[in-house]
């Protein structure tokens, strides 16, 4: 009984001497606290406003933009350890500048690659599920736009559907993305400026989304379009044609490199034509097999992902390599899945993937950049400053 009244009597006196310096002790839920919508981003910020410490020493003549879906830092973690060993040198040792983004949307926690990659497309952070449009739903200038404008040849290579959020934000326009909305992205792509466009169709035919035959209607208006057979002639015609061209794929025909073709095949043959001349290009590069896999939890199949990923990051830091004058940045819209790394069955050579979920997540993310201009890549950023920083690196007319 003296033991539990001396016990009662400190803790009182702790509970005071806590009152008097100004500390609380707070109750905070194991699951859930909330969150300040006071650290919203301005959303109307105009895009031309920029300062001197924003500005890269170098402009590069050509940017690569690769954006790895759903890809966190367990996912580099993944890669390098599963498939190079514990300490082996990998493909991201070849980056110069390191850094991470927050990936919010202009209110909340949890993006969606709609959001995302508007953010990185424009400079600006909007509303979740929107594409290339404002918080109020007017379109903004994207940097595939200003690239235009400014005399780049253009391509976006994808493993995903070509109407996808990540591809399409940097091209389209609209309010909201989704299968409602499909035939409306497909005219938008098809009256797009781009050179090349590459990736597959999905959903044909389902809800809203056009079957087959009219995709490739809407879309032929303008480009030569190929696919979804796949040979060394398609790739021979989308390296070397001449007009517009199109390649497109059937749903999950481009995923790993056992793929007829693969990511860093198609990747190669558009990066050698937009680069046959002495114009600058921007070309953006997605990998869709984090964000599946996650989705999934399927640990099998994110491996193989990165796996292309990174046989095609290799390609493309090979030929930046060699000429200097190519901006190489790496990074992703979100986090899917909440991969963790552990170990299996306490045996501490033989590591297990543990999932939190099979939605996005709103963890922090890579970024990665090499090359003329690199240095303004490295530390943090939110992601709708990550766009301003790229809009930033394309050369005036």
């Amino acid at each position: 009984m003296g033991y539990l009244l001396t016990v009662a009597v400190l803790a009182v006196l702790a509970w005071a001497a806590f009152e008097i310096i100004g500390l609380r002790v707070v109750r905070v839920s194991r699951r859930a606290v909330p969150l300040r919508q006071a650290d919203a981003p301005p959303a109307q910020l105009p895009v031309a406003e920029e300062s001197t410490a924003d500005l890269a020493a170098e402009t590069p003549r050509n940017l690569i933009l690769v954006i790895a879906d759903g890809f966190g830092f367990a996912h580099l973690t993944a890669a390098r350890t599963t498939l190079h060993g514990i300490n082996g040198a990998s493909v991201w040792d070849r980056f110069s500048q390191t850094g991470w983004q927050r990936t919010h949307p202009v209110a909340g926690f949890l993006t969606d690659s709609g959001a995302a990659a508007t953010a990185l497309a424009t400079g600006r952070p909007t509303n979740y599920e929107a594409i290339g449009v404002d918080v109020d739903g007017r379109q903004l200038e994207t940097l595939f736009d200003r690239a235009v404008d400014r005399g780049y040849r253009t391509g976006v290579v994808t493993d995903s559907y070509i109407w996808d959020a990540t591809p399409a934000a940097f091209i389209t326009h609209s309010p909201q993305r989704g299968n409602d909305n499909a035939g409306a992205v497909l005219r938008q792509l098809g009256e797009s400026s781009l050179e090349i466009l590459v990736g597959e169709l999905e959903d044909v035919g389902e809800d809203e989304v056009p079957e087959w035959e009219a995709s490739v209607e809407l879309l032929g208006e303008r480009f030569e379009v190929l696919g979804p057979e796949a040979d060394a002639a398609l790739l021979r015609r989308l390296e070397t044609g001449e007009s517009p061209t199109l390649a497109i794929f059937e749903e999950d025909q481009v995923t790993d490199l056992e793929s007829d073709p693969n990511l860093p095949s198609l990747a190669g043959a558009a990066l050698r034509r937009l680069s046959s001349d002495q114009r600058p290009f921007l070309l953006l590069i997605e990998s869709e097999e984090p964000d599946s896999a996650g989705h999934k939890n399927d640990f099998g199949r994110l491996l193989r992902g990165l796996e292309a990923l990174e046989a095609t990051l290799e390609m493309v830091l090979d030929f930046a390599s060699e000429g200097g004058e190519t901006l190489v940045v790496f990074t992703s819209d979100h986090e899917s899945g909440g991969l963790a790394l552990s170990i299996a069955e306490y045996h501490n050579m033989q590591l297990e993937a543990v999932w939190a979920s099979r939605d996005h997540t709103g963890s922090v993310v890579p970024v990665l950049a090499v090359g003329p201009g690199a240095e303004v890549f490295g530390g943090s950023h939110a992601n709708w400053e990550l766009g301003r920083l790229l809009g930033r690196t394309l050369r005036q007319p």
